[in-house]
């Protein structure tokens, strides 16, 4: 997000919308623009992975461990999917399992809709039983060997073995939890088909897909088939489908102060606010207990890069909406005053989650829940 047209000239509840955020008018009772939170982890493209685990990228490290993957680790055996990584154009995504291994994203809104409502017929029931069954063998296999191993080990390699022990464990855990929903009878939603847009003159396929992906995250929260999504939006350097566009967003992120690109950069990141503004409206408009499906999602949305024209990670562009917690606010905390690890800390427990730190978290927000 260009940063000058996200966040808000002043703080308080009177705060007057800024330019990119002006399609949240609407919703604006129901938001929170936060200034002032990174997480201190060095300038470029590094810094920008770790946007959900607040530690900077390394391939020597395994310690990347991202926000929501953390949370499905403790609450994600409670539905169907214990979490969802989508990407807008391919199968990226910044999240990382507690092995510090990115996890694939869903980039096409299809193959979700079919995972999350199409049926399986008997014989694929059948088939992707026996395949079940057949790594639960080989695991089993695995794990009698590693036991016989792991007596003959020094302290030290045992302790490092324990951690292969327990994602053994862990594997054999999620299959068994995937046999159980593979006997269980998907949601039938009647006009779950409509999530799926269709391409119309003038919009580029990004937001279409972005669209389809927030239908269908609707959807899922509707019915309870996940409680934690993660959508990742790519940079990259095609040029979208948009008037007025005539560069690679990329390109356009490292605009050195021009005014054509810094406008045009304004225009495409409109688009996903405006995209983001539909999401909550439809959340706002779905019955969910003694209230809305917004009053009981929380959604967190941000940008790992503060500037992209000078590569900062510093000061990085975080809005709240949702959840029902104290919004209607603009908030500007002094540079370093805050980790942005501390509102993690709080979305954490919001869900329910028992912890009191995360990443380099020194604390939590409780002034905002």
């Amino acid at each position: 997000m260009h940063s000058p047209a996200f966040f808000p000239t002043t703080t308080g509840p009177d705060y007057a919308l800024p330019e990119l955020l002006l399609p949240l008018k609407p919703a604006r009772s129901a938001l929170t623009v936060i200034e002032g939170l990174d997480h201190q982890l060095g300038g470029g493209h590094k810094g920008v992975q770790g946007f959900l685990t607040g530690e900077r990228f390394s391939f020597s490290k395994s310690s990347m461990y991202s926000l929501d993957q953390y949370a499905a680790d403790r609450i994600g055996n409670e539905t169907r999917f214990p979490s969802l990584t989508l990407d807008l154009n391919g199968s990226n995504s910044w999240s990382w399992n507690r092995y510090g291994v990115k996890m694939r994203g869903i980039g096409d809104p299809s193959q979700l809709f079919d995972m999350l409502f199409k049926p399986l017929l008997s014989n694929q029931k059948i088939q992707a039983t026996t395949e079940i069954n057949i790594e639960q063998s080989v695991l089993d296999t695995i794990a009698r060997s590693a036991k016989q191993l792991n007596s003959k080990l020094g302290s030290q390699d045992r302790h490092k073995f324990q951690e292969y022990l327990n994602a053994i464990e862990e594997t054999s855990r999620r299959l068994n939890r995937t046999r159980y929903w593979i006997g269980q009878d998907k949601p039938v939603v009647a006009d779950a088909e409509n999530a799926l847009q269709q391409k119309s003159g003038g919009e580029d396929r990004r937001y279409l897909t972005m669209r389809s992906m927030f239908d269908l995250c609707a959807l899922a929260f509707r019915t309870d088939s996940t409680r934690i999504v993660t959508i990742h939006v790519p940079g990259g350097n095609g040029v979208l489908q948009l008037d007025g566009i005539s560069d690679g967003y990329h390109s356009l992120s490292h605009h050195g102060q021009d005014p054509d690109k810094i406008d045009q950069l304004k225009r495409v990141e409109l688009e996903y606010i405006k995209e983001l503004a539909r999401f909550i409206h439809t959340l706002e408009s779905t019955p969910d207990g003694n209230g809305s499906l917004l009053d009981h999602t929380l959604i967190y949305f941000g940008s790992g890069m503060g500037n992209a024209s000078s590569h900062s990670n510093r000061n990085l562009p975080v809005l709240l909406a949702g959840g029902n917690i104290k919004h209607g606010n603009s908030l500007k905390y002094e540079r370093d005053s805050k980790p942005l690890c501390n509102l993690y800390v709080s979305m954490l427990q919001w869900l329910g989650v028992e912890t009191d730190s995360f990443g380099g978290s020194h604390g939590n927000m409780s002034e905002l829940f």
